[in-house]
């Protein structure tokens, strides 16, 4: 029977396994980590395991809270039945005694179900809501408040403590040496920038010649500056650069994503949009200066960088525009704004 569970704390003792399921995007798995740390930290004598996608898995590593990361191909998940037969056997072979399915994908949340595991937690409202006993009544379509607070609310099926607030990647030495190389190799030494112009197609995005012409003004202003992107990313970088006249100098495609994480923390800077390697930088303890579309669903108040000394830069809104226009374009940012906002970040000191 399902659970309303605002007095039902699972019963879990030294030993216990419990299994956290986000398996989504890299951005959703780092802003899970909050709730992953602290159910952790709350009971120190059970085995927390995390299953996530296998793209996005590499940023759990290194982490002491986490004892054992399962990985995920989505598209076999969907596609092929002696794939999720394997999976099934491996979630039996777990004996968890609870899952949280922070992200209710259907196939594994059926595959929970299946393997018997004795509290399967999500959230209600979808079809497969019917796979889990303990539910979850909350609903992420407003917007009201941020996407790591969402999961921190699951935090109800579970004894009172500590609670961890801001995510946290923990680059291995093994990274850092990696990062040093590939950042010597472009020629970068000292205080340094990077501009990452991908989105993943996950949010609307600043356009790809304005990061251009960001890039060209900062290095012109005497700051060290480099790209980062994917190695598509790299080839659509190269074009546009040569288009613009612009001399790049890039990173794309160089770095796996834990090499990425180790860069983005030496740097005094990043700039993105609102897409996963903007919330890598802060977890690795990096300011940030994010571009945000004028839209509920992408706002900046659930998915906004978490922490002080960043910046958020959405489009100007006119007067008969609201904040949730569909017409409101991100190229009416303007370069000197974000440049603006670039050299307080790159110039801030925490007191």
């Amino acid at each position: 029977m399902a659970t309303r569970a605002k007095e039902q704390v699972i019963d879990l003792h030294p030993g216990d396994k419990i299994l956290i399921s986000r398996t989504d995007r890299l951005g959703d798995l780092i802003l899970a980590l909050p709730f992953v740390e602290t159910v952790k930290t709350r009971y120190p004598e059970c085995q927390v395991e995390v299953l996530s996608s296998l793209y996005a898995s590499p940023i759990l590593e290194n982490n002491k809270r986490i004892d054992k990361i399962m990985r995920v191909q989505n598209d076999q998940l969907r596609s092929n039945k002696l794939y999720r037969k394997d999976m099934l056997h491996k979630l039996k072979m777990g004996q968890y005694k609870v899952v949280v399915a922070l992200y209710p994908e259907r196939q594994i949340c059926r595959l929970f179900y299946k393997a018997n595991i004795p509290f399967r937690i999500g959230t209600v409202g979808r079809f497969h809501s019917v796979f889990f006993n303990y539910h979850l009544f909350h609903s992420r379509k407003a917007n009201k408040k941020h996407e790591y607070e969402y999961n921190l609310d699951f935090l109800k099926f579970f004894k009172k403590g500590p609670t961890i607030t801001t995510p946290t990647v923990y680059p291995k030495e093994k990274d850092l040496r990696n990062a040093r190389r590939i950042l010597k190799e472009a020629g970068v030494d000292g205080k340094f920038v990077v501009v990452h112009p991908g989105s993943g197609g996950s949010a609307d995005r600043w356009p790809l010649d304005k990061f251009l012409q960001l890039y060209d003004r900062l290095r012109k202003q005497g700051i060290q500056t480099v790209l980062s992107g994917s190695a598509e990313e790299g080839t659509t970088i190269e074009k546009a650069s040569k288009r613009l006249r612009i001399e790049v100098n890039h990173l794309a495609g160089e770095t796996d994503l834990r090499t990425l994480a180790a860069v983005l923390s030496m740097a005094q800077a990043v700039v993105a949009n609102s897409t996963g390697p903007l919330h890598l930088a802060v977890a690795v303890g990096t300011k940030v200066v994010g571009l945000y579309p004028n839209k509920r669903i992408m706002s900046p108040v659930r998915w906004g960088p978490l922490g002080k000394g960043h910046r958020v830069i959405q489009p100007p809104l006119s007067g008969e525009e609201t904040p949730n226009a569909d017409f409101i374009r991100m190229d009416t940012i303007p370069v000197d704004e974000v440049l603006k906002q670039v050299l307080k970040v790159y110039n801030y000191r925490q007191s």
